[in-house]
């Protein structure tokens, strides 16, 4: 009985992949309220930085890097979650001080572990038709529920090509994990040639804004669930968007034989108990769909 349950607890021990790419998808922290700063250079507030670092899990993040929008909040969350747990780490540093912090040991030309995206960006024309329906809806607390039900439509009646909607949202984040996905062999290359000395998961924290992350999440559940389930995903968020910090993690697996895998996990939790959730593979394909211009689909 004794030897069965300890073979037991090392088959549960068994990892299902020869290496993995981890990627930490989540809304930045509480933001402050200066009307003097541009949008771009408006940080964390004390709490939303402490809230920031507590989530923090790992103590070693030499394979690990953080990215965030051009605007400086997203920068800030995804790096404390990255880094919070290091010793040298206090959660009231600014992102300046962070990045110094966590570059000093790097080589000159490896750059920053702490780095900028578009494709975690948002944009918003607020002289456009479209973007002023677009601000109205995130002040009355529909903003998610816009981008899903309205905001492609919307934009193309407008000529609007500055403004990010529902499809180019989804198209951004979809081209991420693309470019991990692609490169997850190479990665895997590295772990099993035993002079290089990798560890077998690499990792990547990406802060972004309200409405991009869910679009999407919601783009993915549509295809794969249909509409009826995209819309209850829209509802438990009221109608909005994600929490504070809130997010969801991709995995992508290289394993012995095969391509990579894709896994996408999400739930949604209210006074302890799960209220949503979405835990699925995800075939290639339809990531390299959620690419595609809809003019460009079938």
């Amino acid at each position: 009985m004794f030897k069965e349950k300890l073979d037991f607890e090392n088959k549960e021990k068994v990892k299902d992949y020869t290496s993995k790419i981890e990627l930490v998808f989540m809304r930045h922290e509480e933001k402050e309220n200066d009307k003097t700063k541009s949008d771009e250079e408006v940080r964390l507030i004390p709490a939303g930085k402490i809230h920031a670092k507590e989530k923090a899990e790992m103590d070693d993040i030499s394979q690990s890097m953080a990215f965030g929008s051009p605007r400086k909040r997203t920068q800030e969350t995804a790096g404390l979650v990255m880094s919070g747990k290091l010793e040298e780490i206090t959660g009231t540093e600014t992102l300046e001080e962070l990045k110094e912090k966590l570059d000093k040991d790097l080589p000159l030309k490896s750059g920053s572990k702490i780095r900028a995206d578009d494709r975690l960006n948002f944009e918003v024309d607020s002289a456009s038709a479209y973007g002023k329906k677009a601000l109205e809806a995130a002040k009355s607390g529909n903003y998610l529920k816009f981008l899903v039900e309205d905001s492609d439509r919307l934009a193309e009646e407008d000529s609007n090509n500055k403004s990010s909607t529902y499809a180019t949202q989804a198209q951004a984040i979809a081209s991420i994990i693309q470019k991990y996905y692609t490169i997850a062999p190479r990665f895997n290359e590295l772990v099993q040639d035993k002079n290089k000395n990798y560890e077998d998961t690499m990792k990547r924290f990406l802060g972004s804004h309200q409405g991009v992350l869910e679009s999407f999440l919601a783009k993915l559940i549509e295809k794969t669930k249909g509409i009826e389930e995209r819309d209850k995903f829209v509802k438990i968020l009221n109608n909005q968007g994600f929490d504070y910090a809130e997010g969801f993690d991709i995995d992508i697996k290289n394993k012995e034989l095969g391509e990579p895998t894709v896994h996408i996990s999400y739930k949604k939790e209210k006074d302890g108990e799960i209220i949503f959730e979405f835990d699925e593979d995800l075939p290639k394909e339809i990531i390299d769909r959620l690419i595609l211009p809809e003019s460009k689909k079938d």
